[in-house]
C-alpha cells in the first residue's frame, strides 16, 4: 500500500473513500456527535472511523442503520446502499479494481456535492458547460433539456469548501445555453464568485495546446486527510484515486491550467462575454 506520507491517502478501494466521506459529510450535517451515532450503530470508535475514512469495508446493514439515523429518506430506497454494493462487486472483478469507481445510483449529484464541500483544496476544468456547483437554476435547466421553473431566479449552489482553481474551456463562453438573459445571469453569477474570491478563474484557448487532453469534466478534492480524489462528472459520477491517479489525471489538470489564461485576462474575457450576452450581441 502506497503511504500517507507520499501520496496522501494509501491506494484504499475508491468507492469505500466515497461512501466514507458522504456518511462524514451526513454526520454533521446531521448535528451527530460521533459518539452517539456509534452508540446507535453498535461500532466502536475505531470501526467507525475506519468506515469514514474508506479502510474499513461497510456491511450494507450498518449502511442503512447510519442512513436511517442521519434521516436520509427510506434507506433501502435512498440509492446509497445500492452505490455500496455495486461499488465492492466491482473492486473485486475489476481488471482494475481499486482505482475507479461508478456511481450511477439515486442522489449521485448528492454524494458530488458532499466531496465537494468537505474538500480543503480543488482543482476543475470543464470543456462544454459551467460546472455543476457554479450553475444557476436557469442554466441547470437548459443542460438538461426541460423548462426552467425558476425563470431568472438564482438560489446558491453547492459550494466548495476550499477556493478552487477553475479552468473553463472557451467553449463554455463562446457556445452560450439558453436565451441571452439566462446565460447573461450565468456569467454573472461565475464573475460574482470570481469577484468575491470564491473561485480562482482560468480560460483554456480553443486552440491551446493541451486542449487535445483537456477532459469533459474533471476535480481534483483534497480531503481533510491528505487523500486526493479525482471525479468526472457526465450522466453519472466517475471516482478515481491512488498513485496512478495522481500521477495520470494530476498531470492532466497541470497541464490545462498552465496552457490557460492568467486569471486578470479571464476574468476580463468573462465580463465581456456577460455585457454581450446582455447586449444580445453575437459572441464570436
Amino acid at each position: 500500500m502506497t503511504g500517507r506520507r507520499d501520496w496522501g491517502l494509501p491506494d484504499l478501494p475508491t468507492g469505500r473513500i466515497i461512501a466514507g466521506n458522504y456518511l462524514r459529510y451526513l454526520r454533521d450535517r446531521a448535528g451527530r456527535s460521533f459518539a452517539g451515532v456509534c452508540g446507535t450503530a453498535g461500532l466502536t470508535h475505531t470501526e467507525m472511523s475506519r468506515i469514514e475514512s474508506g479502510s474499513r469495508p461497510l456491511p450494507q446493514k450498518v449502511a442503512e442503520t447510519l442512513l436511517a439515523g442521519y434521516g436520509v429518506g427510506e434507506p433501502g430506497r435512498c440509492g446509497f446502499a445500492g452505490f455500496l454494493h455495486e461499488t465492492e462487486s466491482a473492486i473485486k472483478y475489476a481488471a482494475a479494481p481499486r482505482d475507479r469507481a461508478f456511481d450511477c445510483g439515486t442522489g449521485w449529484p448528492d454524494r458530488l456535492a458532499a466531496l465537494e464541500q468537505r474538500a480543503v483544496d480543488a482543482r476543475l476544468c470543464a470543456q462544454r458547460f459551467v460546472p455543476g456547483f457554479l450553475r444557476t437554476p436557469g442554466y441547470t435547466a437548459r443542460i438538461a433539456d426541460r423548462p426552467d421553473p425558476t425563470g431568472l431566479q438564482i438560489t446558491r449552489p453547492s459550494v466548495i469548501g476550499a477556493c478552487p482553481t477553475v479552468v473553463l474551456g472557451e467553449a463554455v463562453l463562446l457556445r452560450p445555453l439558453g436565451a441571452p438573459p439566462a446565460f447573461a445571469a450565468q456569467m454573472q453569477y461565475v464573475l460574482g464568485a470570481v469577484d468575491a474570491q470564491l473561485i480562482r478563474l482560468r480560460i483554456l484557448p480553443l486552440d491551446a495546446a493541451a486542449h487535445s487532453e483537456f477532459p469533459e469534466q474533471l476535480g481534483e478534492f483534497v480531503l481533510p486527510d491528505g487523500g486526493r480524489v479525482y471525479a468526472a462528472e457526465g450522466d453519472y459520477a466517475t471516482y478515481y484515486s491512488g498513485r496512478a491517479a495522481e500521477e495520470r489525471l494530476g498531470a492532466i489538470l497541470a497541464a490545462v491550467t498552465e496552457a490557460a489564461l492568467p486569471e486578470d485576462q479571464s476574468r476580463e474575457y468573462l465580463r465581456l462575454t456577460r455585457d454581450k450576452a446582455s447586449a444580445g450581441d453575437r459572441l464570436r
